[in-house]
């Protein structure tokens, strides 16, 4: 039986006006979000995603560091996805 996959889109965040709106899909409804393992790997998916959707392996050119609007790109959409998985696992862990 194939397992069908839910993914929430997040988007909309604040960034600087020469940037552009980031969004990416994470993957989340095959997991059990109730258990450590769950939770730890939907923190590994909303982190490749946030990575990849920022470009974040993209270095400066002459430089191991990255710029800050690629930083800040990056902080700020894993706090927004993290923020509203948060309150998925807390509806499921209530019951929804």
């Amino acid at each position: 039986m194939k397992k069908t996959l839910v993914a929430l889109t997040l988007a909309a965040f604040a960034l600087p006006a020469s940037a552009q709106t980031v969004s990416f899909d994470v993957e989340y409804r095959d997991l059990d979000l109730a258990s450590a393992h769950g939770q730890k790997t939907l923190e590994q998916r909303i982190d490749n995603a946030a990575r990849k959707a920022c470009n974040y392996s993209r270095h400066t050119t002459g430089s191991r560091l990255r710029d800050a609007d690629t930083k800040r790109c990056f902080d700020e959409a894993k706090a927004s996805a993290t923020k509203k998985f948060a309150a998925v696992v807390e509806q499921r862990a209530n019951g929804g």
